[in-house]
């Protein structure tokens, strides 16, 4: 082997490989090919399968999609069904409000008569007890009916009382 003199010359190659050695390494190629072809073979079947598999399943995440779809109301008539029973709630309140007020002014407040008194039936009690007072003091004989309107409404929104 030559050694170069100066630092930009290389020193000649010389390739004394012998054929067979070639034709071994030619031969390990070829194998390594068609090993490397079957993988590849293989990979793209697995591939295909892969991408089968995808497909039924991306089927069936459409098919539980429409399903639960189909099972769940539509958010709209919720929306639709609160606004009803917040205006059935309203109705209500003003039905419950316009009674207390009026059950307040039904009521008679007797100042003179202690707590208590009227036992079981403070109708009838309060009843005799005027009957008493008028016939003892006024000479008055009357009788006292109970009336009872029912509430069709709101007056203070233009409703009206039933006649009886």
């Amino acid at each position: 082997m030559d050694v170069p003199t100066s630092g930009d010359q290389e020193p000649a190659a010389t390739m004394d490989v012998p054929m067979d050695k070639l034709n071994v390494i030619l031969q390990e190629i070829r194998e390594s090919r068609v090993m490397i072809e079957q993988r590849l073979g293989s990979t793209t079947i697995e591939l295909s399968i892969l991408k089968d598999d995808q497909k039924k399943i991306t089927d069936r995440l459409k098919q539980t999609e429409t399903y639960v779809a189909s099972i769940l109301p539509d958010p709209k008539e919720h929306k639709t069904a609160i606004e009803h029973l917040q205006h059935q709630v309203e109705a209500l309140q003003e039905r419950v409000e316009d009674a207390e007020g009026r059950s307040r002014r039904n009521n008679i407040h007797i100042i003179i008569l202690p707590e208590g008194k009227e036992g079981r039936d403070a109708t009838q009690y309060v009843e005799d007890w005027l009957k008493a007072l008028a016939m003892d003091k006024l000479s008055i004989h009357f009788t006292i009916e109970e009336h009872i309107v029912p509430l069709v409404g709101d007056p203070r929104r233009g409703h009206h009382r039933t006649p009886h």
